[in-house]
């Protein structure tokens, strides 16, 4: 490459890195390029982009940023996947891809501000999706007020239970 597009490459990667919340960096050793393409189609579904990019180039990419604490696993051949929106999605989708290629590994991830190693970046498949967590802590918090009204309106239900069957004993 010459300096030139080697410059346009680390601008890309670094505009792409800029608003990302999630970035997963991949050893894509052992796929072809027909199952890389397939996969990029996979995640530009999601919103998110893949880049298999040089080691050096990456480095100077993320130099400045939150992500410049990847770098000791900018090692070996190393594909980034980046985004916005939900860090489960690409981790959910990726799991599934390594399950049909195990040649695919994921190194490290990066996620609402924190790296991961490779096996708690894979753990974010295991987790449901922000909506989901939303809902589920809704629910909870609903909970005790739900249960405080079943008892408040205890007594005023027993109450009209016994209004109503007086009247209906005199009517």
């Amino acid at each position: 490459m010459k300096r030139a597009e080697k410059a346009a490459v680390v601008d890309e990667l670094k505009t792409g890195l800029a608003g990302a919340t999630v970035a997963m960096l991949a050893d894509p050793r052992g796929l072809t390029v027909s199952e890389l393409t397939e996969l990029r189609k996979l995640l530009r579904q999601q919103g998110m982009a893949f880049q298999v990019v040089k080691n050096t180039l990456a480095r100077l990419a993320t130099t400045g940023t939150e992500l410049q604490e990847l770098r000791p696993y900018l090692v070996g051949p190393t594909a980034i996947v980046h985004g916005k929106g939900d860090p489960t999605a690409p981790a959910k989708l990726l799991a599934s891809f390594i399950k049909t290629k195990p040649t695919f590994q994921i190194k490290a991830g990066f996620a609402e501000g924190k790296v991961l190693a490779g096996q708690d970046a894979m753990a974010l498949a295991d987790l449901p999706s922000r909506e989901v967590l939303a809902a589920r802590l809704a629910g909870i918090m609903q909970s005790p007020l739900r249960g405080l009204v079943a008892v408040l309106g205890g007594p005023l239900r027993s109450l009209l239970m016994v209004l109503e069957a007086v009247r209906q004993q005199k009517g």
